[in-house]
């Protein structure tokens, strides 16, 4: 039986407060506007657990008796995972501005709390509960089109530079797009960040007209290949290259990036005498991940440093429910 502070309990009644209005606004008043006012069973369950933990906090917070009964172990770590993710988000844009230590930590107030909560014992040995979806009783399409936020992918707009892989802005709201689109369908998505070895090396000796021309141009074309039809590639830079692979689980993910170093390793490139390597880092972003899209960027770049600073060309991935560096293996 998870025992809280006062402190704990005044921000799980808040995160309780603000994930009912997401669950009424999301679920409930979409399928209510469906099916005129019919409510399905699962959803009204879930209404007054809400409703139950609620009034259980509240008392908890009169009486200082901060004791929760295990029965509320798994709806309490949803609505930690969500709720995490949602204060994160909120700070993300203000985090770009800021460059003053204490406004940052400041910004951070009501994310690290919940972080601290998601290492407890109660937390980690809790299944979340799986909330009933849209998709659980109207088709995806319906369910699509009934969202308040409609959902949108982008015009495409490609690399200024070449004109071969998509332009990096495109990373972020495509993100956003898939996560929504892939938690219709119980899906995983990939984000690989990848990186030619030794590539200052290779542009010092040919120079950066050459390589641009003789090496990278068909190293591009290589990635857009491997790619297509599995998603989407970005260039961030002369050298650094990040893929989106909706509906790739994190075993698939490592066979295609393994697969992409092997076309890499193999392919000759007219005039220059090289051999290119790649190294590569996963983030694995399934249907509870807790990370917004900036961090889930942030953590496949961690991965790939990770193979950098171990010996090159090889796949990181994360094997843990953290995304932390010590959870980073080598594959």
């Amino acid at each position: 039986m998870p025992e809280f502070t006062k402190g704990e309990v005044s921000i799980l009644l808040s995160s309780v407060a603000s994930f009912t209005a997401s669950f009424e606004k999301n679920v409930v008043e979409v399928l209510q506007t469906q099916f005129r006012g019919a409510q399905p069973a699962e959803v009204n369950e879930v209404r007054e657990q809400l409703s139950l933990l609620a009034k259980q906090l509240g008392i908890a917070q009169r009486q200082g008796a901060l004791r929760i009964h295990d029965a509320h172990n798994p709806l309490l770590k949803r609505i930690v995972i969500d709720e995490r993710r949602r204060c994160a988000e909120a700070i993300d844009l203000p985090l770009q501005k800021a460059i003053d230590p204490q406004l940052i930590k400041h910004l951070h107030r009501e994310v690290r709390p919940l972080e601290e909560m998601m290492t407890t014992p109660w937390f980690l040995e809790a299944r979340a509960l799986r909330l009933p979806r849209l998709t659980d009783y109207i088709s995806i399409r319906f369910a699509e089109n009934a969202l308040a936020d409609k959902l949108v992918l982008h015009p495409r707009e490609y690399d200024e530079k070449f004109h071969i892989l998509e332009a990096p802005a495109l990373f972020l709201p495509d993100l956003g797009y898939y996560r929504t689109k892939c938690s219709f369908r119980g899906a995983p998505i990939a984000v690989a960040y990848v990186d030619i070895d030794d590539f200052k090396a290779i542009n010092t000796r040919y120079t950066e007209t050459v390589v641009d021309l003789k090496l990278l141009a068909p190293f591009m074309e290589m990635v857009e290949a491997h790619v297509f039809g599995h998603g989407h590639a970005y260039r961030f830079g002369g050298d650094e290259y990040v893929l989106l692979l909706p509906n790739m689980g994190p075993r698939w993910a490592v066979e295609f990036l393994r697969e992409l170093s092997a076309k890499v390793a193999a392919a000759t490139y007219p005039g220059l005498e090289v051999r290119v390597g790649i190294s590569s880092g996963t983030c694995d972003v399934d249907v509870d991940c807790f990370l917004t899209d900036r961090e889930v960027l942030a953590k496949a770049n961690l991965a790939k440093n990770f193979v950098k600073s171990r010996g090159k060309g090889r796949i990181a991935s994360y094997e843990g429910t953290f995304f932390r560096e010590d959870e980073l293996v080598l594959r």
